[in-house]
């Protein structure tokens, strides 16, 4: 019988495998594929308008990138969490419309393009020329990024997007900034602002970047006028001079030998920016601080007491401390300047003086500085700037010498002359953050200008958008922290900018003076006119069009009737902050133009109107961290005064893209991964799982050993997948599956467990919390092959193709891969529609138009059995492992299982309730076990004599090698078998199938 069983094969009679789904994918041609195919099947018009006709709406607004390169990888990791996100709330039934965006205006398209028209002119650029060209490169941008985020799988209305430069959200603009004028948000006037001297142009709050910087740090000398301190510090004086103070020698000055011996008392001021002393306008004091007089270098200096030991420790000189003064003894007195002549300043006292570095004596320099600015206000100093936008010293600067001197050279200049007049006591450097600009990631100066501001105290703006923070949900919640603590720090927001590519501020200026005239009439006929020609027609138009024929304006200072048009453009943050109105408030095309354009003007939202239905306000705004301190917040406020309610419910932020050290990409650092990297290398859906993996509290990190992860979680979901596709070939859902109380127990709990599972990924879908979702999907489908899947083989391959037991298993199979696929489809968008389409029969629409379904729960699954028999089953397969260790078996098919359950064990509560599920299933607990643990053998024993205890108190078990042949079918082991070897169960099988009968 050896023999014949040696030559008799009955492979023919296993249900094998069977399927084309490839093992191992060829990323490039399946994705290519698909997107040709989705193109062809307008999958992203479909995707827009799908559930439309529902009420259910779910509107995520996309913030628009910049129009001016390749997209990066910070892009496509932001791009995949709003298409996850949007795929995800379509699957829920919502309607989901994304209208993608593009930031087109600003100074780096101005830069690069005037860089270019350089090359290839002689002559000077024209401002007509230049926004030609501006348009055209954001354009072809535009149309580069489109491609590159359709080749990351996004599904957004790219033939339909919007873009800041389209005419119509350009006057969109200009009406918007036309309501915060009627309501009188804006107001222009004389501020000392963040200015590159490289771009020439103010930047805002959000443009700013802070670096490290090495600085001088220098200790300044601003002396008292000896006659000062006779008659205003008197006892000081007596003090410090002694008989060289009597007030009438001093006034006779009857001995000049006497004058020279009195050593000067001054401030000493310290200050890391000298280019700034020729600005001095005053010397600050805290208000609240002691100062001690100490004698140094032959000299007295004015110090805060509490910083003196500090100081004298630097400058390596024992502390002579002479006197002690409180600041109300000092404030009042003026100071001479350090070097130039007969300018002296007023000593001051304000709170804002730092008593913990420095000396607790500041140098104010109201027009080149943030905080000397608002105190030049609050004191009515001279707001003096004779800086010009290049950084170079302007008229009216004293010394004359330093005219047109760019600031680094008068820095230069400022410290050779305090050396030369005595006036530098010490000088050392410093390491510290410095304000960059995020562009050129040049150093800032502050320099005071004319410029357009939106009050945030007006009608209490601020205020509301604190408390309008606690309306709005936040992903992940401490999020919430960092716009409240942008905007709370913010008095108001500087809205005018140095360029030319941009939409302009629609106002005129006074020609032979520096008022401006601003009014609601005024900023209509800009807005039409810029919705018909684009930002263009602001260059063609005179100002003498523009003004009312009959009612000119007069300019409120001089009384001139001579105007000319405003050359600052809006900030380009207030360009993409006002998206909620040009795009959230009109996207209906069933809108007539003009009723647009009158409902926009009347500032009344277009959902009033019988036309349209507005999408304001948005369910959730997805950018990185980064956009709290920009288009959220632009976002925000904007909405406030708009629509005075916020633009989004929900905020969700993610960090940035960093290396394996946690360094943020740059190309100066050589650690960029472009995305079409990663794509080359893993396939977009890796990428895009790579997206989801990343949790919202950090930043999304780039290494080796990270995106290894990723791949092999991706694998395990794919070769799952593919296992079930493979044995679902001759299985029809719609005629074959079998009802679910008519399941073996075993695929009942395998649906219930997916039914759980499905719950929670659903949820994490809802949480936004992708995280979750990426770890349930490798988990489960790990779980599912190496317990489940493996111990359904024996059914798939060797039961009637045809029978009960395997087509139970096959309904299962089919339940799990329906659910995996759709489940995973927001995130492994590809893979999810080449699945579908090898496992639904007939499939009529791509897997993204679909709805997640229910999974059906089975009946008769109790939670508690359940549990028990995961406790069981590793329990048990412990003693199997150390059979196997030993050599004595070497698969866990070799043996056989005696075990023992003491039902009185509390452990083993759950087992009688098994017994019963079991009965009425109509199988056997030892088939059950048997299989639970694919052995060949399991009995019962009447008692545990002989049995050796498990972990789990209350069960006991003997193993050993199973009695019989193994059977050349199942490779089970079996007393009863024929003369091919057959077991018991394989010979009817056989028999049947050979007799046609499947």
């Amino acid at each position: 019988m050896a023999e014949q069983e040696k030559k008799v094969s009955f492979k023919h009679t296993l249900n094998l495998n069977q399927t084309d789904f490839p093992i191992h994918p060829k990323f490039k041609d399946e994705e290519e594929g698909l997107l040709l195919r989705w193109a062809h099947e307008k999958l992203e018009q479909k995707t827009f308008e799908k559930n439309n006709e529902k009420n259910a709406r779910f509107i995520l607004h996309d913030g628009p990138p910049y129009a001016n390169g390749h997209i990066h990888l910070g892009h496509a990791y932001n791009k995949s969490i709003k298409d996850i996100i949007a795929k995800s709330q379509r699957m829920a039934g919502n309607h989901v419309p994304v209208v993608p965006g593009f930031d087109c205006h600003g100074l780096p398209i101005e830069q690069k393009v005037t860089q270019e028209l350089g090359k290839q002119k002689t002559g000077p650029v024209t401002r007509a020329e230049l926004i030609k060209k501006c348009r055209d490169f954001a354009q072809g941008w535009i149309e580069v990024q489109t491609a590159e985020f359709r080749r990351l799988g996004v599904l957004m209305d790219f033939d339909h997007p919007y873009k800041t430069m389209d005419p119509h959200y350009e006057a969109s603009i200009i009406r918007a900034f036309g309501d915060f004028v009627e309501k009188g948000y804006i107001e222009r006037k004389l501020k000392t602002v963040p200015w590159c001297m490289f771009d020439q142009t103010v930047l805002a709050a959000a443009e700013i970047e802070h670096q490290p910087r090495i600085d001088p740090s220098i200790y300044v000398l601003f002396t008292l006028n000896p006659q000062l301190v006779v008659e205003k510090l008197p006892d000081l004086a007596r003090k410090l001079w002694d008989g060289l103070a009597d007030h009438s020698l001093i006034e006779r000055r009857q001995s000049e030998e006497l004058a020279q011996k009195r050593k000067p008392v001054s401030f000493l001021v310290w200050t890391t920016t000298p280019w700034t002393l020729p600005l001095n306008r005053a010397v600050f004091l805290n208000p609240t601080a002691t100062y001690a007089v100490l004698h140094i270098h032959n000299q007295y200096v004015i110090i805060g007491e509490s910083l003196a030991d500090t100081f004298c420790a630097q400058m390596k000189v024992a502390k002579e401390l002479v006197a002690t003064l409180s600041a109300d003894q000092l404030v009042g007195l003026s100071v001479a300047h350090p070097f130039i002549d007969n300018v002296t300043v007023p000593v001051l006292a304000d709170s804002f003086v730092s008593l913990e570095d420095g000396t607790a004596c500041v140098h104010s320099a109201p027009g080149c500085g943030p905080e000397d600015y608002e105190m030049g206000v609050k004191y009515g100093l001279e707001i003096f700037s004779p800086v010009g936008p290049d950084g170079r010293y302007t008229a009216g600067i004293q010394p004359a010498h330093l005219l047109n001197m760019k600031i680094t050279e008068g820095q230069t200049w400022v410290l050779e002359e305090l050396e030369r007049r005595g006036t530098l006591l010490y000088k050392t450097e410093i390491n510290h953050p410095y304000p960059h600009c995020w562009r050129c990631r040049k150093p800032l100066i502050f320099r005071a200008t004319q410029q357009w501001f939106c009050n945030l105290e007006k009608h209490h703006l601020r205020e509301r958008a604190l408390k309008a923070i606690d309306s709005v949900a936040f992903f992940p919640e401490r999020s919430g922290n960092f716009l409240r603590a942008t905007i709370g720090s913010r008095l108001e927001w500087c809205l005018s900018r140095q360029r030319i590519w941009g939409v302009p501020i629609p106002a005129l200026l006074c020609k032979n003076g520096d008022s401006a005239f601003i009014e609601p009439a005024l900023i209509d006929k800009v807005a039409a006119g810029i919705e018909e020609h684009g930002i263009e027609w602001w260059d063609t138009v005179t100002a003498d069009e523009l003004l009312s024929k009959k009612k000119p304006p007069t300019c409120t200072e001089c009384g001139s009737t001579e105007f000319v048009k405003e050359t600052d453009i809006l900030d380009v943050w207030f360009e993409s902050g006002i998206s909620h109105f040009a795009v959230l408030q009109r996207h209906d095309d069933r809108i007539e133009k003009k009723e647009y354009r009158e409902a926009a003007v009347l500032h009344q939202p277009i959902s009033s109107m019988a036309h349209g239905e507005s999408w304001f306000p948005a369910d959730l705004y997805v950018e990185g961290v980064d956009q709290h301190r920009a288009w959220f917040q632009s976002s925000l406020l904007t909405s406030l005064v708009l629509e005075n309610e916020p633009c989004f419910k929900g905020v969700l932020t993610h960090g940035f893209t960093v290396d394996a050290q946690g360094r943020k990409m740059s190309k100066s650092l050589g650690n960029v991964v472009a995305p079409e990297e990663m794509i080359k290398e893993m396939g977009t859906d890796c990428l895009r799982l790579w997206a989801s993996s990343i949790s919202l509290e950090g930043d999304a990190v780039v290494s080796e050993a990270l995106l290894n992860n990723v791949k092999e979680v991706y694998r395990k979901i794919r070769n799952t997948c593919r296992f079930l596709l493979a044995n679902l070939y001759d299985y029809d859902h719609e005629k074959d599956a079998i009802a679910l109380d008519k399941l073996r127990l075993l695929d009942r709990i395998a649906l219930h467990e997916l039914h759980l599972f499905a719950e929670r990924i659903r949820a994490a879908y809802d949480s936004y919390d992708l995280t979750i979702i990426f770890h349930e999907l490798g988990s489960f489908c790990a779980q599912l092959s190496s317990v489940y899947v493996d111990i359904i083989k024996d059914r798939l391959y060797v039961e009637l193709p045809s029978g009960h037991a395997r087509r139970s298993a096959q309904t299962v199979c089919w339940y799990h891969l329906d659910q995996i696929t759709r489940l995973m489809a927001p995130i492994l968008s590809f893979t999810a529609e080449l699945i579908s389409d090898h496992y639904q029969k007939g499939k009529q629409e791509s897997i993204h138009l679909q709805d997640f379904v229910d999974v059906p729960l089975p009946p008769g699954i109790v939670a508690e059995q359940w549990n028990l028999l995961a406790d069981i089953r590793p329990a048990i397969l412990k003693a199997i492992e150390s059979l196997r260790a030993t050599g004595v078996i070497k698969h866990s098919l070799e043996a056989q299982v005696t075990l023992f359950v003491d039902t009185n064990a509390d452990t083993m509560a759950a087992w009688h309730g098994f017994e019963r599920a079991l009965h009425a299933s109509h199988e056997t607990k030892e088939a059950f076990i048997k299989e639970w643990l694919i052995v060949s053998r399991v009995t019962f024993a009447a008692s545990k004599d002989g049995l050796a205890p498990t972990a789990l108190p209350g069960l006991y078990v003997q193993v050993t090698p199973a009695e019989g042949h193994k059977c050349p079918r199942c490779w089970q082991y079996d007393t009863n078998t024929n003369e091919f070897g057959l077991c018991s169960r394989c010979a009817p099988i056989v028999q049947q199938i050979e007799s046609g009968l499947r």
